[in-house]
């Protein structure tokens, strides 16, 4: 059995909105990700888009050029 490192590529606060359409966009292109969250006590919820550690770099890349899109 083989573990899977995941690194984290964005974090956004508040409602999860953002992260989920990250998410979405980047399953498109063929990568995996997960979404995982932790409670803050100043901003309430911090969502964290991670990816596998041997998909960062492709991640990191296709992430910018949807960001750019949206902006």
């Amino acid at each position: 059995m083989w573990w899977i490192k995941w690194v984290t590529i964005h974090e956004s606060y508040g409602l999860p909105r953002v992260a989920q359409e990250c998410r979405r966009y980047l399953e498109s292109q063929g990568i995996r990700v997960r979404i995982n969250f932790k409670q803050t006590k100043r901003a309430g919820h911090v969502y964290m888009l991670q990816v596998p550690a041997d998909q960062e770099e492709l991640a990191r890349i296709c992430l910018q050029a949807f960001k750019d899109a949206i902006s």
